[in-house]
């Protein structure tokens, strides 16, 4: 997470190929939008948040994604 002057929060996301393939890249990518757009509210204002997808996540479920993503909307 990194603060900006001003602006809306935005959202860098990145899942290698590592990750899988396109099908669970995909998921990946559709599980953090997708928590994104519930808690943006609860999300950090004025920031740029960037989440790069390691090996494993796309066995993760979108209980388990969104608990590991919970600690940006606790730590702010």
């Amino acid at each position: 997470v990194m603060g900006r002057p001003d602006g809306p929060t935005r959202l860098g996301l990145t899942v290698s190929r590592k990750v899988g393939s396109a099908v669970r890249r995909n998921r990946v990518k559709r599980l953090v939008r997708e928590f994104f757009r519930t808690h943006h509210d609860s999300l950090p204002r004025h920031s740029d948040i960037s989440i790069i997808a390691k090996k494993g996540a796309s066995e993760m479920d979108h209980v388990s994604v969104w608990s590991e993503l919970n600690i940006l909307t606790e730590k702010f």
